[in-house]
């Protein structure tokens, strides 16, 4: 609580003492006139990317324990399991994370 008045009291400050530009209507629509045209961006490249990784890291995944692991359980493949499921769900988390954030 007492961060939150210290910010506003600053941002008052600011306001209050910072040079003001002057009034001009015409500005914004100059600004946005000069604008280039805006362009198609490639936003489903980065979801098809994660997709195809993480389509890759699960099935790494599940060959690696369809055929090294038997009877025994070694350390190293605890351990190699347990990268390759940490970079698929950070794989997965992303694409997700991908998708709704997406402007």
């Amino acid at each position: 609580m007492k961060r939150d008045k210290e910010d506003e009291k600053l941002a008052k400050m600011l306001k209050q003492h910072s040079a003001q530009p002057e009034p001009n209507e015409w500005f914004t629509a100059r600004v946005v006139n000069r604008l280039p045209e805006r362009r198609r961006s490639l936003r489903w490249l980065m979801p098809l990317v994660y997709l195809v990784a993480f389509i890759v890291c699960l099935v790494i995944c599940l060959c690696y324990v369809k055929t090294h692991v038997q009877m025994a359980v070694t350390v190293r493949d605890v351990l190699y399991f347990a990268v390759m499921f940490a970079v698929t769900l950070y794989l997965g988390c992303q694409l997700v994370l991908d998708i709704v954030h997406d402007d």
